[in-house]
C-alpha cells in the first residue's frame, strides 16, 4: 500500500476551461463587468490580467467570500468529478469496487500568496467527517489547476502516516477571533514521520488516503494556487459511520 499515487491527466483541459469560465461568470454576477470573456485570458489560471483582477476582487472580503461559496455549489464544479470519471481513480487507488464509493465533496481552493491566516496546519481529512474510521476506506484527490512546487505552496505529506485513524487529531483554536477552528494532528504523532513536498503538473491528480498527515505549503509566489479537492468514501464497509452507529461499534 503506497502513501500516495500520482495519476496523470486526470481532468480534461476542457473541464478546467469550463471551471475557469464559471468563475468569471460568478464573479461578474457579484461584481459586474470586472472580467471580460475568457478569450481575453489565453493563459487562463496563470494569465496575469486575470490574476490582477482576482487580487482586486479579494480586497472586498464580503464579495470574494460569496463568490467562493457560490462556486462550491455550482453545477460546473459538482459535475467535474463525473465528467472526468474521478471515481475510477478513487476506486483504483483504494482497490475497491467503484459502486461502493460515495462522493463526499468537491472543492475549488484559491490560495493567495502569503495568506497564512487561511492555511491549514498538519491535518487528516477523515478527522473532519469521520465517515470511515480506517484510512484505507477514504480517498482524497488533490488536483492542481496550475503547476505546483515549493514556491507556490504545493502539498506536503508525511509518508507512513496513512494508516492513522482520526483519533490522531484534535480540535485546535489558535490566533485571533477571526481565525476558524481547525482539527490538527497531535504533535506527538508528527515527529514519527518525515515530510515530503510533492511537485505536481497541472491537471494531474495526487491520490492519498483519508488519514494521511498533510498540509499545504506556503504560497510565496506572485500568483494564486488554484486546486480542486475531491473526497470519496467507502460506504459498504463495517467502519462506515452509519454501520458503526447501528451496531454500537467501539473502536
Amino acid at each position: 500500500m503506497s502513501s500516495f499515487k500520482i495519476y496523470k491527466k486526470s481532468i480534461k483541459p476542457s473541464s478546467s476551461k469550463q471551471l475557469f469560465d464559471q468563475l468569471l461568470k460568478v464573479s461578474n454576477f457579484y461584481k459586474p463587468n470586472i472580467f471580460k470573456n475568457s478569450n481575453c485570458y489565453p493563459k487562463l489560471w496563470t494569465d496575469q490580467k486575470f490574476l490582477n483582477k482576482m487580487f482586486l476582487l479579494r480586497k472586498d472580503k464580503k464579495i470574494f467570500s460569496v463568490i467562493y461559496d457560490t462556486m462550491k455549489l455550482s453545477k460546473t464544479l459538482t459535475q467535474l468529478p463525473y465528467d472526468n470519471k474521478l471515481h475510477k481513480i478513487a476506486a483504483n487507488y483504494l482497490r475497491k469496487n467503484e459502486k461502493n464509493l460515495m462522493l463526499r465533496s468537491v472543492q475549488l481552493r484559491m490560495d493567495f500568496p502569503f495568506d497564512f491566516r487561511n492555511s491549514y496546519g498538519w491535518h487528516q481529512d477523515n478527522a473532519y467527517d469521520k465517515f470511515n474510521l480506517q484510512s484505507k476506506n477514504s480517498a482524497i484527490l488533490w488536483i492542481p489547476l496550475v503547476d505546483t512546487d515549493v514556491k507556490n505552496g504545493t502539498i506536503v505529506v508525511k509518508p507512513g502516516s496513512e494508516n492513522s485513524t482520526f483519533n490522531y487529531s484534535k480540535r485546535v483554536k489558535s490566533g485571533n477571533k477571526y481565525e476558524s477552528e481547525q482539527i490538527l494532528v497531535k504533535k506527538k504523532y508528527l515527529k514519527k514521520y518525515e515530510s515530503k513536498s510533492i511537485n505536481m503538473i497541472k491537471n494531474n491528480c495526487l491520490a492519498t488516503y483519508g488519514g494521511l498527515f498533510h498540509r499545504s505549503g506556503e504560497n510565496k509566489s506572485d500568483h494564486i494556487r488554484f486546486t480542486i479537492v475531491v473526497r470519496y468514501n467507502n460506504i459498504l464497509s463495517k467502519d462506515f459511520l452509519f454501520y458503526r452507529e447501528l451496531n454500537n461499534f467501539n473502536y
